[in-house]
């Protein structure tokens, strides 16, 4: 069976609706009178302008409010749109300052040696390029910092050398040293003597890459060997404690 139709509404049931959408009608006309009304009181203002001030009846007038580019380009400038000088290039420099020794700024240089030197001597090698020196003498200690494509020989050290900021260079110790630090550098590469070995040498790293150690051979028929100082590291929790141990390279 069908349901029966739903009545009508009662009458009197739109007329509120009906009587507000009248009121939105009547408030609407009402605001576009006001405002055209406005309109006309603006345009009674204004003053009637004549062919010979229009720009597009009168090409000279046109000419005359052209904006040249170089004034453009000075005002979106400013004073201080300066670019700024290049830094100078600085000097190199070789020079002792009581028992420091201060190589620097050296360029493509491979004839640099240094044999005033004594046990107390700290040397400091910095921002270098392409470059190598020599120390052969037992020094204190060594600093190569901020140097690109160098290679430094020392002989001994007694208290550490210091690789800091370095991009691809190259170390040898050829008597001992008891510590090297690493930090800041990519590929770097150090040379240990025996001696070195047997007197245990430390190397410590800290935010480095593509590091490798190469060590002599055991007899002079053997080749060195060059074994890369870890990247990665593993951290384990035991007993509240931290313990980390180094990833093995692959194919190490």
């Amino acid at each position: 069976s069908c349901l029966p139709r739903a009545p009508p509404p009662p009458a009197g049931f739109f007329d509120d609706v009906n009587k507000a959408g009248a009121g939105k009608v009547s408030g609407t006309a009402a605001l576009f009178a006001e405002l055209e009304a406005k309109g006309q009181a603006a345009a009674a203002g204004l003053r009637k302008v004549s062919k010979d001030q229009m720009t597009h009846k009168n090409p000279a007038l046109r000419a005359s409010n052209v904006v040249s580019a170089g004034a453009v380009k000075s005002s979106a400038g400013g004073a201080g749109a300066a670019t700024p000088a290049a830094a100078a290039k600085k000097p190199p420099k070789m020079e002792n300052m009581g028992n420091k020794w201060f190589i620097e700024n050296f360029e493509g240089r491979d004839d640099l040696t240094l044999e005033d030197v004594t046990p107390r001597t700290a040397v400091l090698f910095v921002k270098n390029k392409q470059s190598l020196i020599q120390i052969p003498s037992k020094i204190n200690t060594l600093s190569i910092d901020s140097c690109t494509k160098c290679r430094v020989l020392v002989g001994s050290c007694v208290a550490s050398v210091e690789i800091i900021n370095c991009q691809s260079v190259q170390i040898q110790v050829t008597g001992t040293t008891p510590m090297i630090t690493m930090d800041g550098c990519a590929g770097v590469i150090v040379y240990l003597s025996q001696q070195c070995i047997d007197d245990d040498v430390a190397i410590v790293s800290s935010k480095c890459s593509e590091m490798n150690v190469v060590l002599p051979g055991k007899t002079e028929e053997e080749d060195p060997t060059e074994i890369p100082v870890p990247e990665q590291f593993e951290t384990k929790i035991k007993n509240g404690k931290l313990e980390t141990t180094a990833l093995s390279h692959v194919g190490a």
